[in-house]
């Protein structure tokens, strides 16, 4: 399974996907928004625990991609 989350000071969103393709897709789509301070396209297992660690790291997910506001 693959997981979206556009990361913004209002609150966040969570996409979930069954395809890479289309999941890719909405991580460039997010991207080309810019409305968001953090972008991250997670892999995660079913069953599996994820999250962020106390200090923003992901845990219990693989990420394929990422991007940060300060990254501009």
């Amino acid at each position: 399974m693959y997981v979206l989350i556009n990361c913004s000071y209002d609150g966040d969103t969570y996409q979930l996907f069954t395809d890479r393709e289309r999941a890719s897709g909405a991580f460039t789509e997010s991207l080309d928004i810019r409305s968001y301070h953090a972008l991250y396209l997670l892999e995660v297992e079913p069953n599996q625990e994820f999250g962020f660690g106390s200090r923003g790291e992901v845990f219990g997910a693989e990420i394929l991609e990422e991007w940060h506001e300060e990254e501009m």
